[in-house]
């Protein structure tokens, strides 16, 4: 990859300073150029610790608004339009880049202007067509649902599923195949759900260390900390309130013959169909040493305790009410729930995201 900022030092010692790169000092200009937003702030916005930090602001004036100001490193960060929802990324570096987008419709908007922005837009043009094709698979798997057309579901749903296992084979070649790309970084660093420990380390330890960037170093974090919660090793502890606002560690339940740690929420649909499974074999399984411990990712407490009186959950519940931001999620590298972590007697982590029958065989094979 081109580097502006290098580029633009060396530069320096060839020509006067009067001519050096009007990039040179890491400056940047963002022209936007957007229809029905006159009168609208617009912001420019990068997420520092998991917080939204303004880099710059400017009102739209006869559809046309600039940004600008200087940045230390390559990223992704985002426009955002006054009372419009959603947000338009841009890949940030020291160059002018140029936003054409209709406040009514923001996700037609168009970035250019900067080479790791055009290599951006080259993958998502790809990627797009495997969205396209994943959403004809699935809306002709609802209309064979709807017929009741077991066969036509069948078809529909491996062809789905064909597309979507290609999809993912197109982002590990290109992660793979760009491996000195900051562009590759950012790919594999929003997609971290999608690996296990082994295919994210293949993938980050394929990586060229002489292109450094933030999504590398978060990628190496997050490699070491899957490492240390990963299955035969010891449990990680922790501490957090109950809805008594009493602080519960989970080393005060580790020695259950079976402790099922379940990372949840009141709002997340697919924790809510597994909690009736859990529930009935944590009555099946608690007389023969079965224990469950919940952490949940809310951030409103009366939801959190309404969810658990309503569903039946009968065990240890703590939660710091941080939503994604839960400490305890962080340590053990939650990125979706439900996620669950089985840990033996002794507190070793012996499997992870068992459910359904998954979980109630290996509970039976435990403990029976």
């Amino acid at each position: 990859m081109k580097n502006y900022f290098f580029l633009g030092m060396l530069m320096i010692g060839l020509i006067s300073f009067s001519c050096q790169s009007p990039n040179a000092d890491n400056s940047f200009t963002v022209k936007a150029e957007i229809s029905n937003a006159d009168g609208k702030m617009i912001h420019l916005e990068r997420n520092v610790a998991d917080e939204w930090v303004k880099m710059d602001s400017a009102v739209v004036t006869e559809g046309k608004a600039v940004l600008s100001g200087k940045i230390d490193a390559p990223e992704m960060v985002y426009l955002t339009i006054e009372d419009v929802r959603g947000a338009i990324p841009v890949f940030l570096e020291p160059a002018q880049i140029t936003v054409k987008a209709d406040a009514n419709n923001i996700r037609e908007a168009s970035v250019t202007g900067a080479e790791l922005q055009e290599k951006f837009n080259a993958f998502n043009e790809k990627n797009a067509d495997f969205d396209q094709q994943m959403q004809t698979y699935y809306q002709q798997y609802m209309d064979a649902a709807r017929q009741e057309n077991d066969s036509a579901m069948q078809i529909a749903s491996d062809a789905y599923d064909k597309v979507e296992a290609d999809k993912k084979k197109f982002l590990v070649d290109y992660i793979m195949q760009n491996n000195n790309d900051i562009v590759s970084h950012f790919l594999l660093y929003r997609n971290t759900y999608q690996f296990d420990l082994n295919e994210l380390e293949s993938m980050v330890i394929n990586f060229n260390a002489e292109t450094p960037s933030s999504y590398l170093e978060s990628l190496q974090e997050r490699v070491l900390t899957l490492k240390k919660v990963a299955v035969g090793q010891p449990f990680v502890d922790f501490s957090l309130p109950n809805p008594e606002g009493e602080m519960v560690a989970l080393s005060s339940v580790v020695g259950s013959k079976l402790l099922l740690v379940d990372f949840w929420a009141s709002w997340c649909k697919p924790c809510r169909a597994e909690n009736p499974n859990i529930v009935a074999i944590f009555h099946d399984y608690k007389d023969k040493g079965f224990n469950v411990f919940g952490v949940s990712f809310d951030t409103e407490k009366d939801n959190w305790i309404q969810a658990i009186a309503d569903d039946g959950l009968e065990w240890q519940h703590v939660s710091d009410l941080k939503g994604w931001g839960n400490a305890a999620g962080k340590l053990y590298g939650v990125q979706s729930i439900p996620h669950s972590v089985l840990l033996d007697e002794n507190g070793i982590i012996i499997a992870k995201n068992l459910r359904g029958d998954e979980l109630r065989n290996k509970v039976a094979e435990m403990l029976n």
